[in-house]
């Protein structure tokens, strides 16, 4: 369940690398914040701390442990959390117990579904979707208030509520569950922020 290292296209390991063609125009100018100089892992404590967790799960040889590379809050500390036949790990703020975290829950008989009725399930479960882009497609995640509800004309944030997501990862035999207290916002982060541990 290792995460993928994939041969980045072109490179000397790629394949269908080739000698690098002249390009015909000048690249286009970056777009976005530039990359840091030291890139973001995620933290050691929460590694171990899933890790263990996870080794313990019934279902670790089908679905391997999920972590975020950056959480967007410095104040809370990583504790486990209790899905039975699963795994979690669930993180505490000084204002939130349970302010958000990730878990394997198990196996649930809808995990043996194709991606496709996957997706189709998600899709009609939760009030919003995406694609999970850091992982191999098909990856997505369909989302909203804890029940599978929308989030409410008057908060559409969701300050105060529960958000949360399933999500599917191409590879993974099961549905993960992320989930943030801190508002839809912060849910979207941790998703776009998921990346599979080395095991």
């Amino acid at each position: 369940m290792a995460a993928s290292t994939n041969t980045p296209p072109g490179s000397p390991g790629d394949p269908g690398a080739s000698a690098s063609p002249q390009p015909s125009e000048p690249p286009a100018d970056h777009i976005g914040p530039e990359p840091s100089a030291t890139p973001t892992v995620p933290d050691p404590a929460a590694v171990a701390l899933t890790l263990h967790e996870w080794r313990l799960s019934k279902a670790a040889k089908l679905c391997g442990p999920l972590a975020f590379k950056q959480t967007g809050d410095q104040s809370a500390r990583v504790r486990r959390a209790e899905f039975s036949g699963g795994w979690g790990v669930a993180y505490d703020t000084p204002e939130v117990r349970s302010a958000y975290g990730v878990a394997g829950p198990g196996l649930l008989g809808t995990d043996s579904l194709t991606p496709a009725r996957q997706r189709a399930r998600l899709v009609r479960q939760w009030p919003h979707f995406r694609e999970l882009d850091q992982f191999p497609r098909p990856s997505f995640a369909g989302y909203g208030v804890e029940g599978a509800s929308a989030y409410p004309k008057d908060n559409p944030e969701g300050r105060g509520l529960n958000s949360v997501a399933y999500a599917r990862v191409r590879g993974q035999a099961c549905t993960y569950n992320v989930w943030s207290r801190l508002g839809r916002a912060h849910l979207e982060f941790l998703l776009e922020n998921l990346v599979l541990i080395d095991t």
